[in-house]
């Protein structure tokens, strides 16, 4: 299957974690923005696309990433093959929530994203080892597209070590897909996001004139549009927008009907009720409402009707809306009751009015004027369908400006670190010493001064390995790390350790582990230095603490003792690099610099420090490549004292 899937989506991989870089529910709807009007694709993807570079530290061409959202449009089935939107693609263009209604479509659409939803919602937590999500996978189209996707997505957070469920979200999406909704209530959510009509009613009139069959008003009412994405059996459908126009137009034509029916009925038809000769009392019309358990203003809402029309038989026709409201009954039930009264002759005009032939005398109150308000406020209502209905069916982006400021609020300090540039210049060690070194020296007057100068102008972005390996350090310290591990890459160190052995002290006995990668060919002198500086000062909790070392020869594979160590030209360890935590919540710190005095005070040094997420993520996987290559030359601390004079020669070769 990964014959389908064209080699831009896999160049936007990401590891750690896996996903779609430049893919998210957010960047399928604006670029959905991007066609309905008429843009190049990146315009507004371009915000998004900006806004990943920088919560990334990563970018990609924009070109690619616009083919990959083309694609994903066709799989969601979003547009046509003509390139306009499908019917679901216009209903998470007019959605309120059109993040979740791509999430929903992307689900509903494709098979094997249901599949991993349903085998997540089964499980009782919210994080599960990457070897148990990998057996859910069946195939390269499972582990290099749908598993990225879900995760670009928001289903999961997807790393190396296992993943994380958004436990909530695919519940709510599985929800809606179980729902299964017929094409009636994607017609529903077509008008609504289509057109500005408000009102349920006019909304349920114009999709029945849309669909040729009734759709009620409760259906209006109970039916989200995020519902009306659930359709299968649609494909990649387009309602032509002549079809709906039709619709709109055959509505605002019963409208108009419906208002002149109504205006007749205020100018008093001509028809007169005929008043039957017997009295009808609150007994009576309770035994007509029985089947409903009548309240008593029931009661009495009928005399009054009975008693208007009785004293008025020329008002004989009455607006049907108000009364079914107050009643709570339907237009049939309602036409039951009444007739079911002795003496009521009545029927049904249109749907809109209920006209009495007959009407018996009844114990109630003459409500005239309200009857007759009830009809002019009809008629307005009618009248106010037709200015709602004198509108276009366009396709719009409603809650574009809402969706960017969600991607502009997610750019703040938890995903966005700062990167400083650090140094070492011997600007910092101090009047006294300084003055030693420079002596009577004019040329080394002349540095100092230049050397202080700068130090005076230095950007704000500047900071000294010192500063930075305490702020690393503390870091650990003040924050509740989830992976509480510290790793160390240097070949070369001495009593630098020493400076920092009461915040590494403090990590070990907060349950951090240290893991210091080095290189092997120590003198004796070097080990025992870097017991006495590093161990030394930890007197509990040695056993966190791991030393091994990287260091191979070029030309040799095993070393005895007729080598001569002359010839040996060796490579290892040359890195200087300096983590603390998980990629999410840790920082960096990398550079020229070794764990030494000179190269923390003397030597012109310079590196990075951030806590950037990706950043972090690629130093430690860095560090953890070379740290497993290096097992076979873990250093046995009890015995550090026992190496020999000789080069330690590394146990890979021995």
């Amino acid at each position: 299957m990964r014959s389908d899937i064209p080699n831009t989506v896999y160049k936007l991989h990401t590891r750690s974690p896996e996903a779609l870089w430049g893919v998210s529910a957010q960047s399928i709807y604006l670029s959905l923005c991007d066609i309905v009007d008429d843009q190049p694709m990146p315009h507004y993807l371009e915000l998004h696309h900006k806004t990943t570079i920088l919560r990334t530290n990563d970018e990609r061409d924009p070109d690619e990433v616009a083919l990959a959202h083309r694609f994903l449009h066709t799989e969601f089935g979003l547009i046509t093959d003509s390139g306009s939107l499908t019917d679901r693609g216009r209903l998470i263009l007019g959605a309120d929530e059109p993040v979740a209604a791509v999430r929903l479509a992307a689900a509903e659409r494709l098979e094997r994203i249901q599949h991993f939803l349903r085998e997540f919602d089964a499980l009782d937590a919210d994080r599960l080892p990457r070897e148990e999500f990998e057996t859910l996978t069946q195939n390269s189209y499972d582990a290099e597209f749908i598993a990225p996707l879900l995760c670009s997505l928001g289903f999961i957070d997807l790393y190396p070590e296992g993943i994380v469920l958004n436990q909530n979200m695919i519940h709510d999406t599985l929800d809606r897909i179980k729902q299964d909704a017929n094409y009636k209530l994607t017609a529903v959510g077509l008008v609504d996001a289509l057109t500005d009509i408000e009102t349920p009613t006019v909304i349920a009139q114009v999709t029945s004139h849309l669909v040729q069959a009734d759709i009620s008003v409760d259906q209006i009412e109970q039916t989200d549009l995020l519902d009306a994405l659930t359709t299968r059996g649609r494909g990649r459908r387009r309602t032509p927008i002549e079809d709906i126009e039709d619709a709109i137009s055959d509505t605002k034509a019963d409208a108009q009907a419906e208002a002149t029916t109504l205006q007749t009925a205020l100018g008093l038809s001509g028809n007169v009720a005929s008043r039957f000769a017997i009295s009808v009392d609150a007994e009576d019309v309770a035994i007509a409402l029985s089947t409903y358990d009548p309240k008593t203003s029931d009661i009495e809402f009928v005399l009054d009707l009975l008693t208007t029309v009785h004293a008025h038989p020329e008002a004989n026709e009455v607006a049907l809306e108000p009364l079914t409201d107050t009643l709570e009954l339907n237009q049939y039930d309602l036409y039951q009751v009444l007739s079911t009264i002795p003496g009521v002759n009545c029927n049904i005009q249109k749907n809109i009015l209920i006209e009495f032939e007959s009407i018996p005398e009844a114990t109630g109150t003459d409500r005239y004027e309200e009857r007759r308000q009830e009809l002019f406020n009809e008629i307005h209502t009618r009248r106010s369908w037709c200015d709602s209905l004198d509108t276009s069916p366009q396709e719009t982006t409603q809650v574009r400006e809402t969706v960017i400021e969600s991607l502009l609020s997610q750019i703040d300090e938890d995903v966005v670190k700062p990167i400083y540039f650090v140094y070492t210049l011997p600007d910092t060690l101090g009047k006294e010493r300084m003055d030693r070194y420079v002596g009577d020296q004019p040329q080394l007057r002349r540095e100092r001064a230049h050397l202080n100068r700068w130090k005076d102008r230095r950007r704000d972005d500047s900071r000294r390995f010192t500063e930075m390996t305490d702020r690393l350090f503390t870091r650990g310290q003040k924050h509740d790390l989830e992976e509480r591990i510290v790793r160390i890459m240097t070949p070369y160190d001495d009593d630098t350790f020493s400076e920092y052995t009461s915040q590494l002290r403090s990590l070990l006995r907060d349950g951090y582990e240290l893991r210091l990668l080095t290189r092997h060919t120590k003198q004796k002198w070097e080990w025992e230095r870097l017991r006495d500086n590093l161990l030394g000062d930890l007197d509990e909790n040695r056993e966190k603490v791991t030393i091994r070392t990287y260091s191979r020869y070029k030309q040799y594979q095993r070393i005895t003792s007729n080598t001569d160590e002359s010839d040996l030209a060796e490579f290892g360890v040359h890195a200087k690099i300096q983590i603390i935590g998980h990629a999410s919540e840790g920082a960096a710190l990398l550079g020229s610099a070794n764990f030494m005095e000179n190269s923390y005070k003397w030597n012109p040094e310079c590196g990075i420090y951030t806590e950037n997420m990706n950043f972090v993520a690629a130093g430690i996987e860095f560090f953890d490549h070379v740290w497993k290559l290096s097992e076979v030359d873990e250093v046995d601390l009890s015995n550090l004292q026992e190496i020999p004079r000789r080069s330690f020669y590394p146990s890979y070769y021995t």
